[in-house]
């Protein structure tokens, strides 16, 4: 019972913490768990950089959070609410932007989301840097690749409904995606074992992102049944949730480290397979 009562002051404090932060998917903890996951994918062509690299893109994966602080507009990166934009199967979203654009408009398209197109934006920039032999845009890029595709894999960022689909739900976004892995989740319980093999990367992020829709209703579920057990959304609450929705949380995350070292190979295969260097890349050298 000790041990319980640990977990929810954690879970109490962690509230308490949010009501002065903005919201970022599957808090920091997260974000680093996936990519350092990946970190141990990549084959040994690529090892060398990411061995030597992998100090900044697990320190930067978790930097695209923080600049929505300042920079408001780059928010819908984010997030994709696919319900808003088609219906399920969602086929017909897997356009490139401009064709998104037209057909809904570019204000309506922000409000929806745009996070497959950030992913294949930041893609592209990442071949872009492995072609130029560009270390520090590489690890850069790589690491913001990293944070985008761990998003995908975010269930309540891939629908409209992503705080609740009713009053008593209200919250459940940063309960789920934050709380509840901050006090339930061991790292160990993350176990990626291989790549991913990514296809062409705009449909392959689309793909990521109707599979994790594919899961909010069994989220929103295991919240309704979760507050009947504990109205007050304490302890019972919480263990009640990670009983019923802990195996989605793991998934996801193993998907999300597998299909990340997937789409960094990718881009390394898509840039001609260069010869990546073995050293640190030089940030801010010339501030020295």
């Amino acid at each position: 019972m000790l041990s319980g009562a640990v977990r929810y002051a954690a879970a109490v404090a962690v509230v308490l913490c949010a009501l002065t932060s903005t919201c970022a998917a599957w808090e920091p903890t997260g974000h680093t768990l996936v990519t350092e996951h990946a970190l141990q994918l990549v084959p040994k062509e690529m090892k060398p950089f990411y061995d030597a690299n992998s100090r900044y893109i697990a320190a930067f994966c978790t930097a695209p959070d923080d600049w929505r602080q300042t920079h408001k507009e780059i928010g819908p990166e984010h997030f994709i609410d696919l319900d808003l934009l088609s219906k399920p199967p969602f086929a017909d979203l897997i356009v490139d932007r401009t064709t998104a654009e037209q057909r809904f408009g570019k204000e309506e398209l922000l409000k929806a989301g745009i996070l497959p197109w950030a992913i294949e934006e930041t893609y592209n920039k990442l071949v872009k840097a492995m072609r130029a032999g560009d270390s520090v845009q590489i690890a850069l890029q790589s690491a913001v690749l990293a944070h985008y595709i761990a998003d995908a894999h975010v269930p309540l960022h891939d629908c409209k409904d992503y705080d609740g689909r009713t009053e008593g739900e209200k919250g459940i976004h940063f309960r789920w995606e934050q709380t509840l892995l901050l006090i339930e989740l061991k790292p160990a319980m993350v176990n990626a074992c291989k790549p991913a093999q990514v296809g062409p990367i705009l449909k392959s992020a689309f793909e990521w992102c109707i599979e994790s829709y594919g899961k909010c209703d069994a989220i929103f579920a295991a919240d309704d049944a979760a507050r009947k057990i504990d109205p007050v959304m304490g302890y019972r609450y919480y263990q009640s949730m990670w009983d019923s929705t802990g195996d989605i949380m793991i998934g996801q995350l193993d998907h999300a480290s597998e299909r990340l070292a997937g789409a960094w190979i990718s881009a390394w295969n898509e840039a001609g397979k260069p010869k990546l260097s073995d050293k640190c890349a030089a940030f801010l050298w010339d501030v020295r």
